[in-house]
């Protein structure tokens, strides 16, 4: 059974004002398009950036924190690693486990919850791929919107993907150590960072570059169909998960056009 999940809008308040103090401003960051936002439960779809480091995540609860109130502040699916490493920090600012279960109870409660579907296919990208949407073929977030009959509203951070260079994505290192099976990565990233120089690994906690970070926010999908019997169509399921990634990458396009 899983325990309620629980945030402190206090330490949400009090990182909300240290991400506009600090990251804000080293990033430069600007977003875009909160009034897209739709009242009660939805699922914040967007592209992952920067390996270890999320400053697009930070950048964004708190943009949407302090317009938007915490209503609409999201709970982030964030990785088993992050729970283990960071949770101390994380979970009181709304970091839960990445499992269906806990993001359908929040998502009936009428929460918001921030999903990055692509997990470290996306996040540990090449460089070269940075202004690339890549989900991998993965469906899970569509099944859960389908299924909890909510909308799904695209996400992109331009610039984020900045903060470090990813040279190789390692997956075939992933594959020969067999890491998807003991520690939930399909990724082994080769990659350029401060002040470490080259790693050859799957989370290093990293000083990120001062890259300009910009966040769009698109307008809402809602799938003409939701449910238990939509959720177990898989073509269905594919073509939700399709129209959402085509959303968060037409978002991307448009800011990488704009900058």
């Amino acid at each position: 059974m899983h325990r309620p999940a629980r945030r402190d809008p206090a330490a949400i308040a009090r990182a909300a004002e240290w991400v506009q103090r600090r990251l804000v401003r080293y990033h430069r960051a600007r977003v875009h398009g909160l009034d897209h936002i739709p009242p009660g439960a939805a699922l914040y779809v967007g592209n992952h950036n920067g390996g270890f480091y999320t400053g697009d995540t930070y950048l964004f609860g708190a943009a949407v924190f302090r317009a938007r109130g915490l209503a609409d502040t999201p709970w982030v699916l964030t990785h088993d690693l992050g729970i283990a490493l960071l949770g101390r920090w994380l979970c009181p600012l709304g970091a839960v486990n990445a499992d269906p279960a806990t993001a359908a109870a929040l998502l009936g409660r009428g929460d918001k919850v921030l999903v990055y579907p692509g997990g470290d296919a996306d996040g540990a990208r090449r460089w070269t791929d940075r202004n690339t949407v890549t989900f991998d073929g993965r469906t899970g977030f569509a099944r859960l919107a389908v299924a909890c009959g909510v909308p799904v509203v695209p996400v992109a951070a331009a610039g984020a993907h900045n903060t470090a260079v990813v040279l190789h994505d390692g997956a075939a290192v992933a594959r020969l150590l067999r890491t998807r099976r003991w520690l939930r990565l399909g990724r082994w990233p080769l990659m350029l960072s401060l002040p470490w120089g080259l790693t050859f690994l799957p989370a290093v906690p990293y000083l990120p570059l001062p890259a300009r970070i910009t966040i769009a926010v698109g307008p809402p999908l809602h799938f003409h169909r939701s449910g238990p019997a939509a959720a177990g169509d898989d073509a269905y399921v594919r073509a939700c998960a399709a129209e959402a990634e085509a959303a968060v990458q037409k978002l991307l396009d448009d800011l990488v056009d704009a900058r």
